[in-house]
């Protein structure tokens, strides 16, 4: 205990405290209340996988495949928990086990912002400035009252990841391997492919910046070998989500993000290359005006779904039509770019004011990686805003084009923007010539504060306070709008001004030898808590907790209560009352023709594009699908309708039609009877062995046993027959007919089809991802190897920690 240097540790314990009371503060409805958020896109997620969830809780198995969704998908992308991966049970360590999960993701943003600091060399006080800035910044926390959790779990790790970085580079490679390590493994573990790409665009400048330095300054050998060790580190990071990171490879290719299946799409245009279509990609890109909301919160109207409050025009145009309560507070404030957002990317004022500030005064390479990322970060996020540039990116930077909602980058910017305006700080508190520093702190001061000013005064008469979606509302309304959005952007203008100008008399007289530091910390630190918390509170606060049973309850409509009076449950449903792809309720209790997925399979969207949405609906595909009810839209709600048409579950045809393309065999099913005849592509010829013919009525075929991930049959025919199912074809189903593998087909552009024998037979399909298998061993053989290096490293600091106490002393 005599060479633990309490003094010296104070700082980090009370960085930790600190931490723990804000995020505990922040979530105290939840902590103490036994409240919970709603989460909207959790709750909409809900149905995908949701039959595999139930499937574990009442047997205890995994199943590889889920029915919950678009007719049917791989499962370990919706539903499949680790039980061997000890790396991921030390990642809860991190968020001192918070309950819910949400909740520990902020702490994470604070810790481990907090590192990055450290090493960045700024000291414990300005790191939790630092830290208390970007972890309370307002994408961060609206994503969460999102429900995108893994995103922010991934958000968390960047920021330590280049910590680590930096610490390898400065040659202290013990606490930098530790670090980078383990958060490099977290990142990749917790799966959000986009967060961690963009954390590669701002690893990619700060490494050729310091291969620069290292140039210039004959270092390239410790440069190399800082680089060769990082990568070693990067690569036994993988290690543990193995099981993620391979087999996600391998199923991405048949997903709407792989190569097109088709020669031309349903419009007739010709198919793009692999990837997202640009135009759906692009959809949510952030308005290069809007930028401003980095610096302005409600520079555009904040959200889409905005409490405007009892002292609002709307609240006033509205209070004759008796809707003004319920209206004010869902507003549609939002005037920008997007189709809708949940919020502002807000920095922060100070935060904004102190990265002009750092652009000035900060030398050496921090500044140029983080400026340059800065950079790349604000022109991906304008996406369809900037296509002179980001039309080429999306077409040339490596696996760009897999990901969407361009806006998404501005993530970059919220790590790059804090870290310098604490450089800034840095800096100028170790630097001895106060006087140096005035007219930068002039400058910076003038642009943020004097642009800030001139749109509080002038703002409201600069734009138009209109977007394309205000059409849907009348002129008296519209007025209101305009002159709440009109008060925001002034009033928020007027607020930011204020804030910098506190922030620059703080420091300005600190540079007059008129303030101690201290006091100068603790300032700016009052100041960036009050400002980001403040902020927060307009999109995450007390309103939007409610009790837990409440929160995360999923009721059955008066539809869905109607169908599951159906005994025989394998059918399918298509909702029509609602936005049928995008959205996934119905999944919760049905197995669903629709549905929402990120990692939907490419001939399922073919199906979609050609003949499940606005060009027609084609009765015959969903006949095939086995689509037994319909819920349409009706003047006062909705209601269910049978099919009495569906197939059911598996059938004989008594033709095939045999056709050269997949382009071929999609356009055929526009006139194709399903129920005789399947048209199949030549490619698999070789697997049928008879031609069909009519079927007599003491043919037939009958699932007798189902789960998720294995269906049963029985078929009794006088001859050989194709039978085709009512089930997606993917290549981890495997067929056997009495025990015997047989080979099943792809018949009907996405269905199941298989030659059945004469006479009576079981035949079973069944589900079994090999390649999971495979990957989960790695990944669980991986994550014990990753354990005993974090523990030896550990082990090596506080061994060389007691040896250089014991030799100092």
């Amino acid at each position: 205990m005599k060479n633990i240097d309490w003094k010296k540790g104070l700082p980090h314990l009370v960085a930790i405290l600190l931490f723990l009371g804000l995020t505990i503060t922040y979530f105290s409805p939840i902590m103490f209340e036994n409240k919970d958020m709603a989460q909207a896109d959790l709750i909409s997620g809900a149905g995908w996988g949701n039959d595999a969830k139930q499937f574990h809780e009442e047997t205890g198995e995994y199943t590889f495949w889920s029915n919950a969704m678009f007719g049917g998908m791989p499962a370990n992308y919706a539903y499949m928990p680790r039980t061997n991966n000890i790396f991921e049970r030390f990642s809860k360590l991190v968020m001192f086990n918070l309950p819910p999960i949400h909740v520990g993701v902020v702490f994470l943003y604070l810790a481990g912002f907090y590192i990055f600091l450290l090493a960045l060399g700024a000291n414990p006080w300005l790191s939790i400035i630092g830290a208390i800035a970007y972890g309370l910044s307002s994408y961060n926390i609206i994503i969460l009252e999102a429900g995108h959790v893994n995103k922010a779990l991934v958000m968390a790790t960047m920021a330590p990841v280049l910590g680590g970085i930096l610490l390898c580079y400065r040659k202290k490679f013990l606490w930098g391997s530790l670090i980078t390590l383990f958060f490099t493994g977290l990142n990749v573990l917790w799966n959000h492919q986009q967060i961690s790409y963009y954390l590669l665009l701002i690893i990619i400048p700060l490494a050729i910046v310091y291969f620069i330095f290292a140039l210039r300054e004959k270092k390239v050998k410790d440069f190399f070998l800082s680089s060769g060790l990082l990568l070693v580190i990067a690569a036994i990071a993988l290690l543990p989500a193995a099981d993620r990171l391979i087999p996600t490879a391998d199923y991405s290719k048949e997903t709407m993000r792989g190569g097109a299946v088709l020669q031309q799409t349903a419009t007739g245009e010709k198919s793009g290359k692999s990837g997202l279509d640009i135009d759906y990609a692009y959809q949510w890109s952030y308005g290069r005006l809007e930028t401003m909301t980095m610096l302005i919160p409600n520079f555009y109207g904040a959200s889409s779904h905005y409490n405007i409050g009892r002292d609002s025009e709307t609240y006033e145009a509205l209070k004759q039509t008796g809707q003004a309560e319920q209206f004010s507070k869902h507003a549609p404030m939002y005037w920008g770019d997007q189709p809708f957002t949940s919020g502002p990317v807000y920095m922060g004022a100070i935060i904004c004011f102190l990265f002009i500030l750092g652009l000035f005064v900060v030398k050496g390479p921090e500044k140029w990686w983080i400026l340059a990322a800065t950079i790349i970060s604000i022109i991906l996020s304008w996406g369809k805003n900037f296509m002179v540039v980001n039309e080429f990116l999306y077409n040339s930077l490596p696996l760009y084009n897999k990901f969407r909602a361009p806006s998404m980058a501005l993530v970059i910017a919220g790590v790059t923007m804090v870290a310098l305006a604490i450089i800034a700080l840095r800096d100028i508190l170790k630097a001895e010539d106060k006087k140096a520093f005035i007219k930068p702190l002039y400058y910076s001061a003038g642009i943020t504060g004097g642009l800030c000013l001139l749109l509080a005064l002038l703002g409201g008469s600069l734009f138009s306070f209109t977007s394309a979606s205000d059409v849907n509302y009348p002129q008296w309304l519209l007025s209101a709008f305009i002159e709440d959005r009109q008060g925001m952007l002034t009033g928020d203008a007027w607020r930011s001004f204020f804030l910098i100008l506190l922030s620059a008399g703080g420091l300005w007289l600190y540079l007059n030898n008129k303030l101690k530091a201290s006091y100068l910390m603790a300032l700016i630190g009052l100041l960036v808590l009050i400002d980001m918390w403040t902020v927060d509170k307009r999109f995450l606060n007390n309103d939007h907790f409610m009790p837990k049973q409440v929160a995360k309850a999923i009721k059955p409509t008066q539809n869905d209560l109607l169908i599951l009076q159906d005994k025989d449950p394998n059918y399918r449903v298509l909702n029509l009352s609602t936005n049928t792809f995008n959205e996934s309720a119905t999944s919760y209790f049905h197995k669903s023709v629709g549905g929402y997925s990120p990692v939907k399979l490419r001939r399922y969207q073919d199906i979609i594009d050609f003949y499940l949405s606005n060009r027609g609906i084609n009765m015959n595909v969903l006949n095939m699908l086995n689509t037994k009810y319909v819920i349409v839209p009706t003047e006062n709600g909705s209601t269910v309708q049978q099919n009495p048409d569906a197939l059911g579950n598996a059938w004989f045809v008594d033709s095939l039609l045999w056709v050269d393309s997949p382009d071929d065999e999609i356009h055929a099913l526009g006139t194709l009877n399903p129920a005789t005849m399947a048209v199949v592509e030549k490619t698999w010829k070789e697997n049928v062995t008879v031609e069909p013919v009519v079927v007599g009525d003491s043919a037939s075929i009958v699932m007798t046993q189902y789960t998720p991930g294995k269906l049963t049959y029985q078929s009794h025919s006088d001859k050989a027959r194709v039978a085709v199912f009512s089930e997606v074809f993917y290549k981890t189903w495997r067929a056997t007919i009495d025990g015997q593998p047989a080979t099943p087909i792809r018949v009907n552009y996405i269905l199941r089809g298989l030659e059945v024998p004469a006479g009576q037979h079981e035949v079973v399909f069944e589900c079994v991802d090999e390649l999971y298998l495979k990957s989960a061993r790695w990944s669980s053989i991986g994550s014990i190897f990753v354990g005993v290096i974090l523990f030896s490293l550990v082990g090596l600091l506080i061994f060389t920690g007691l040896r250089k106490r014991k030799e100092t002393n």
